[in-house]
């Protein structure tokens, strides 16, 4: 009798639990040879963009085509932040994120260069890089409390960080959902 309750308390889980089949993976088919390495690009952020700008057009675009807009805080003297962004040049990564998000990755120094774009976005300051964050056209923010997760990219997997992104790109912004600052004032 405790088995048959054990079993369907988990098929009640597993059905309850995100449907993961719409979802894209790359698991089927290897995306690396496991003795592959990702390489971390040397500069993924920018101190010569206009940071501002770039969100104001990423979210005018995403607005337009219909997808999410995914805003990386980061440096280029963070292993974690370089990491990430070798995760995402991976050339089926690339495409799936071309196709689903309006992504822009915002330098922000040493804690000292586009903190008023991180304002816009709710966040006083910044527990540390890379911080990530998912919007919907309007500004919605869909993933507040999970923005710092990817501190530790160098312990993740790029099928992680594909699977994290593809969950927030079809998750609906909480009723309660922060909203960001999309046009400057």
């Amino acid at each position: 009798m405790r088995r048959i309750a054990l079993a369907a308390a988990f098929a009640f889980l597993a059905a309850c639990g995100p449907q993961t089949g719409d979802m894209p993976t790359m698991a089927d088919r290897p995306l690396l040879p496991e003795d592959a390495r990702i390489i971390a690009p040397d500069e993924p952020y920018s101190a010569e963009r206009d940071a501002g700008a770039d969100v104001d057009a990423a979210f005018a675009r995403a607005s337009e085509r219909g997808t999410r807009v995914l805003v990386l805080f980061g440096g280029n003297w963070c292993p974690d932040c370089r990491i990430l962004s070798g995760f995402m040049e991976i050339p089926e990564f690339a495409d799936w994120l071309d196709a689903t998000y309006e992504v822009v990755k915002v330098d922000v120094g040493r804690y000292d260069r586009n903190m008023d774009v991180a304002a816009r976005f709710g966040f006083a300051e910044l527990e540390g890089v890379p911080t990530v964050v998912v919007a919907d056209a309007e500004g919605r923010i869909v993933n507040r409390g999970t923005s710092a997760e990817w501190r530790t990219a160098r312990e993740r997997t790029p099928q992680e960080a594909l699977d994290y992104f593809a969950r927030y790109a079809a998750e609906a912004p909480s009723a309660d959902a922060e909203t960001a600052v999309i046009a400057r004032r």
